[in-house]
């Protein structure tokens, strides 16, 4: 860690976020996006009986989206974020050259984004989009060339609302084949661990 990614006046640092956790309505519907869309690894899952047997409040499924980072999905009715605020939001970091790509991607899976744009003097480059639950997301780069001809923000969040179930009808045979190929890796490395 460089010395200033940190408060040397203090002698113990948080080394990294390890999971964040999204409240969700269908844990796997989640996880379906998060592994369609954001391209994640379902790395574990809730036994479906721990509720029942009062060793968890809600069932969860964990998915990794990269080295370092995990999202729990965790079930429940309630916490989502309303359509219209800005906070909290996730942030995930992709390369400058890729942004692109990350849109014509949220494109092809039909999810309503607003980008790329800018926060005008930061030199990042955003795309701002919401899984299907309505948590907000943002794709995130810094240094992208030809950041300043990208409009600033901010953006009408009506258009990062789902308006059609997600996913759409052409679209589910993929994506369930791309989750439960993800869910059958893991539960044959848990058998084997």
């Amino acid at each position: 860690m460089a010395s200033s990614d940190f408060n040397p006046d203090v002698p113990l640092h948080i080394r990294a976020l390890n999971h964040t956790t999204i409240p969700v309505r269908d844990r796997y519907k989640a996880a379906l996006f998060c592994v369609a869309v954001l391209g994640g690894e379902v790395h574990h899952e809730s036994a479906p009986d721990r509720v029942k047997k009062g060793l968890a409040r809600s069932l969860q499924v964990g998915v990794r989206l990269c080295s370092g980072l995990e999202i729990d999905l965790f079930e429940q009715n309630y916490g989502q974020p309303a359509w219209d605020q800005s906070h909290p939001h996730h942030a995930l970091d992709v390369p400058a050259e890729e942004l692109e790509k990350w849109a014509a991607h949220l494109k092809k899976w039909k999810v309503p984004f607003v980008g790329p744009m800018t926060r005008a003097g930061t030199g990042s480059a955003e795309i701002y989009f919401n899984d299907p639950d309505g948590n907000h997301l943002e794709l995130h780069c810094s240094n992208y060339p030809g950041y300043e001809k990208l409009p600033a923000g901010p953006y009408d969040k009506r258009l990062t609302v789902h308006k059609q179930p997600w996913p759409s009808a052409e679209l589910e045979a993929e994506a369930n084949r791309l989750l439960q190929v993800s869910l059958e890796r893991m539960r044959r490395l848990k058998k084997t661990a």
